[in-house]
């Protein structure tokens, strides 16, 4: 299982508790991501001539029609929301690749995995995408119409709209946060597998190689879901009809 080493200052008279492994395997999540899309846009032209021009254009056209158009009019809101959903999906994708290619321990603790993994950073992202949804909601409705969706359906719903807030993020955060912990469990139990005799080790390595290959495959999977459910939350706040 894994271990933390943690952090503890005082900022303002109060304790601080820093956990160093997710810290640092976030920093490595932002540089890779940074480092992917400088990759395949570093030679972007009007007529591609290069494959990694191709596949950004690729991962542009499949976030557009099968993530903002489905769910958003892309006129109105969805170029606007674009980067947005590039973004997203390939920091997921990212951060949920890294601990199925990449693991660093050391003295019994995890330092590199898949930060997607601890709860608390899939928590903090749901927070982040729930917080941009409403901003985008009295953006583009304003305040005064974005209040009364609230109360549209009369007021005794308006709880219920309330406490949905928190039960869709709850979930979103913990869907993520289960498929890909789940798989990084089993990675372990395979590896622990390897040491287990000559049989052990034959059955252990190819357990690994074929989850890990099914690892990577469910990790871009949680990314897209991801980023449609963010979208999803996100046209219940903005568009006409609701």
């Amino acid at each position: 299982m894994e271990e933390h080493t943690y952090l503890i200052t005082k900022l303002f008279g109060y304790d601080i508790t820093v956990n160093i492994p997710s810290v640092i395997t976030t920093l490595l999540t932002v540089i890779l991501t940074f480092i992917f899309v400088m990759f395949l846009t570093s030679r972007v032209k009007l007529r591609p001539d290069s494959k990694r021009q191709n596949a950004a254009e690729l991962l542009a056209v499949f976030v557009s029609d099968n993530v903002i158009k489905g769910n958003v009019d892309w006129k109105k809101y969805g170029k606007g929301l674009w980067a947005t959903a590039l973004t997203l999906i390939t920091f997921i994708a990212v951060a949920n690749t890294i601990g199925v290619l990449i693991e660093v321990s050391y003295d019994g603790v995890i330092y590199v995995n898949s930060i997607t993994a601890d709860p608390t950073f899939t928590f903090t992202m749901a927070v982040l995408v729930i917080v941009f949804t409403h901003y985008a909601g009295l953006k583009y409705k304003g305040p005064k119409h974005y209040v009364g969706t609230y109360t549209s359906s009369g007021i005794g719903i308006t709880p219920f709209k309330i406490i949905e807030e928190f039960t869709n993020l709850m979930t979103f955060s913990m869907r993520l946060y289960g498929n890909i912990y789940a798989g990084e469990i089993l990675l372990a139990l395979l590896a622990t597998l390897t040491t287990a005799g000559f049989f052990g080790a034959i059955a252990g390595m190819a357990g690994l190689v074929v989850w890990k290959g099914f690892s990577l495959f469910i990790g871009f999977i949680q990314a897209y879901i991801f980023t449609v459910l963010t979208f999803i939350y996100l046209s219940h706040k903005i568009s006409d009809e609701h």
